[in-house]
C-alpha cells in the first residue's frame, strides 16, 4: 500500500469507491464527479491509499468548519480495511492546522466508531437531524416591540453574512453565498430569508430552502432549515421561534410536505424550540473529538 495525494485524474475510481463505500449510509446520495469534485475542492490535505494492484482502497481529507477542523474517512470494505484507515489518519493527523479533530459516526455503526475509540478519539457530542410535517400552519408568537419580521431584501447580502458569522463567532457564510444557493435551486430567492429587523439592525434570521438533492433521489417534497442565528444581545426574546415558526409556513406555501433542519445535542435551547413547532429526532451521529500533535504544535516548539 502506499499513499498518494489527490490529483483529479483519479476522481473516477474515488466516486466508485465512495458510492461503494458509503452506500449503506443514512439517507445517501451517490457522488457524481461534479459534487466529489466540489467537496475536495474544500477539501485540506487529501490522502488515498492505493494497493499494489493500483486501485484506490481509501480517502481522507481535513476540511475547516465554522465549528473547528473535521476529519473525513471513506474506505472501501474488506479485509484490512481498517488497517489502510489506521495508515491514513495517521498520515493526516500530522497535518492539521488546529490541533484538533473531530469526525462524525453513525452510532450503528459499530465498526468504525470502534476504530475511531482506538485511535484515540472520544465521544463528545452528537447531532441531531429532526424533522416536522408541514399540513398545519404555525402560529407566529408576536415580536418585541420595535422588533420588525421581514424577507431579505436583494442588496443585503453582505448584511446577512455579518449577522450570521457574528452570531456563531465564525466564518459560517460567505460573499457569494446567496448565488451558490440559487445555483443549487433556480426557485430559491431572498424570499426564502426570514430576518428579523431592530432599529435598522439586522439582528435574527433563518434560511428556508428546498432539500433538492434528497427531493430528487426519494421522490420527496422536503424543505430544510439552516440554524437560527441570533446577535448574543438580542437572544432569549422569542425571535428564533418566530423566524423559525415563518419560515415553515415560507416552505408549506411552496409546497413542502416536510421540513429537516440540524442541531447539536448540547444546543438545549435549540432542541426545545424546535420540539415546541412540532420537529422530533429523526437521526443521529455521534461525534467524536482528538487533541492531535498537528502543525501549529510542531511550530511551536521549534
Amino acid at each position: 500500500m502506499r499513499l498518494q495525494t489527490y490529483h483529479r485524474s483519479a476522481l473516477p475510481k474515488l466516486v466508485s469507491l465512495l458510492n461503494e463505500a458509503e452506500a449503506k449510509s443514512y439517507e445517501f446520495i451517490p457522488y457524481s464527479e461534479q459534487s466529489l469534485q466540489a467537496e475536495l475542492k474544500e477539501a485540506k490535505s487529501v490522502l488515498m491509499a492505493c494497493d499494489e494492484r493500483n486501485r484506490i482502497s481509501g480517502l481522507a481529507y481535513l476540511h475547516e468548519e465554522w465549528y473547528g477542523e473535521t476529519v473525513t474517512l471513506h474506505l472501501r470494505s474488506g479485509t484490512g480495511q481498517w488497517e489502510v484507515g489506521d495508515v491514513l489518519l495517521s498520515s493526516l493527523e500530522p497535518l492539521s492546522k488546529t490541533g484538533s479533530l473531530s469526525t462524525s459516526v453513525d452510532p450503528f455503526d459499530r465498526e468504525r466508531l470502534s476504530f475511531f475509540r482506538r485511535k484515540g478519539y472520544r465521544p463528545e457530542s452528537s447531532l441531531y437531524q429532526l424533522t416536522a410535517d408541514l399540513g398545519r400552519r404555525r402560529r407566529r408568537p408576536h415580536l418585541p416591540e420595535g422588533c420588525v419580521l421581514r424577507n431579505l431584501r436583494t442588496d443585503e447580502e453582505e448584511r446577512l453574512i455579518e449577522l450570521a458569522n457574528t452570531a456563531y463567532d465564525g466564518v459560517r457564510l460567505r460573499p457569494g453565498i446567496l448565488a451558490r444557493w440559487h445555483a443549487q435551486d433556480p426557485n430559491f430567492g431572498t424570499d426564502w430569508v426570514q430576518v428579523v429587523e431592530c432599529e435598522e439592525l439586522l439582528v435574527a434570521t433563518v434560511v428556508a430552502r428546498s432539500d433538492g438533492e434528497y427531493n430528487d433521489r426519494f421522490q420527496a417534497n422536503r424543505g430544510y432549515l439552516g440554524p437560527a442565528a441570533t446577535l448574543p444581545s438580542y437572544r432569549g426574546k422569542g425571535l428564533s421561534q418566530a423566524l423559525t415558526a415563518e419560515a415553515m409556513n415560507c416552505l408549506r406555501e411552496r409546497g413542502m410536505q416536510t421540513v429537516c433542519l440540524h442541531t447539536w445535542g448540547g444546543n438545549q435551547p435549540a432542541l426545545r424550540l424546535t420540539q415546541k413547532l412540532g420537529f422530533r429526532v429523526q437521526h443521529e451521529w455521534t461525534i467524536l473529538s482528538k487533541r492531535v500533535r498537528g502543525r501549529q504544535a510542531r511550530n511551536r516548539t521549534r
